[in-house]
């Protein structure tokens, strides 16, 4: 991805009013320090991870992002980058860049912009418009192996998006599901709430087969057997059914006592139950 060598971030552009809280303290650490770094925090099951602000306003270089370790230290990794940057030693595409972890190399990687939506909102905001050059800082293992080599650590593989892959190229996975992790689709429930679900749901034995949406506004999953005692169902944090059986998504949109369950045909039918 090309970008020009001209920007036309809210600095540039004088764009200054309007801005919360979040905004005026980015603009300042820019002005300040050359860029901000932002810190998004662990969710769920999905790691965090940091990005730069003003490397490109500042420095006409490239943002830097980082993920799946402690966001602190990825904070200061990516201010050494910037003053290495600053200091005349350029990111380079593909490069090992030595002095950001101590003891370790870290690979650079360019960045699909068709994350940029997912990941890099602040970022955009910032610039007000498209294309953002980012590079991905991909960190080893405790080996000095990195997430491509396959006997890398599990945690170096899946806290690491492959941002160099297009979004749709990418493997499946919390990454390109991000939005379904950390936006409920049920109206009323967040995604660490906690639900009721078949004892085989939770245990990942059987499908969800029954969607339930009380009266009472509760949502309710089932497999397809029978519930005969308290025993047979459990509590589970919504994220993880989500998660593990994304259809379930098609029945956010079930009314207050109403219900939705599989047919032997694979076809769904929805019908409404009596209130009591």
């Amino acid at each position: 991805m090309t970008v020009d060598d001209g920007c036309d971030c809210r600095l540039c552009a004088g764009e200054l009013d309007g801005l919360d809280g979040f905004e005026r303290n980015t603009l300042w650490h820019v002005q300040e320090y050359g860029w901000s770094v932002v810190a998004v925090s662990d969710e769920h099951e999905v790691p965090g991870w940091v990005y730069s602000i003003g490397m490109w306003h500042s420095l006409r270089t490239p943002e830097v992002c980082m993920f799946g370790l402690r966001v602190r230290d990825m904070q200061t990794w990516i201010n050494r980058v910037g003053e290495q940057v600053r200091a005349g030693q350029p990111l380079r595409a593909g490069e090992q860049r030595q002095g950001v972890i101590d003891g370790f190399p870290v690979m650079v990687r360019p960045v699909h912009h068709s994350w940029n939506d997912d990941l890099f909102g602040k970022a955009l905001d910032f610039y007000r418009r498209p294309p953002l050059a980012m590079r991905q800082l991909i960190w080893p293992d405790r080996h000095g192996l990195f997430p491509w080599d396959p006997e890398a650590g599990e945690r170096c593989r899946t806290h690491q998006p492959q941002l160099w892959l297009p979004k749709e190229d990418h493997p499946p996975g919390m990454w390109t599901r991000l939005s379904e992790l950390l936006t409920s689709p049920f109206p009323g429930t967040t995604t660490d709430q906690l639900v009721l679900a078949s004892r085989r749901v939770i245990d990942g034995e059987s499908p969800i087969v029954g969607v339930v949406h009380t009266h009472q506004g509760r949502w309710e999953f089932f497999d397809d057997r029978p519930v005969d005692d308290e025993t047979d169902v459990g509590m589970v944090h919504l994220r993880h059914l989500v998660s593990e059986h994304p259809h379930i998504r098609d029945f956010a949109d079930l009314p207050l006592g109403a219900e939705a369950w599989q047919q032997p045909d694979g076809n769904w039918s929805r019908s409404r139950f009596p209130a009591g």
